[in-house]
């Protein structure tokens, strides 16, 4: 628990600073959409993160559609 703690501190510091700093410098928020988009991606794939699974939906496993509208 605690590990993932401090992936979630190094990715909020990833994001936020240079996102603020580039708000900061600039005073201007048009700039600060990128420079976030660009953190948030780059957060997004600091660790590897083998606990996360794949996740499928499973209810239409009958073989129909699903969809019969016409009654």
């Amino acid at each position: 628990m605690a590990n993932r703690n401090i992936q979630l501190l190094i990715r909020l510091l990833v994001i936020l600073v240079p996102t603020y700093t580039v708000a900061y410098i600039t005073n201007a928020m048009i700039y600060t959409m990128p420079m976030l988009a660009a953190c948030t991606l780059l957060a997004a794939n600091l660790f590897n993160d083998d606990e996360t699974e794949i996740r499928v939906d499973e209810d239409g496993s009958d073989g129909s559609d699903g969809g019969d509208l016409d009654g």
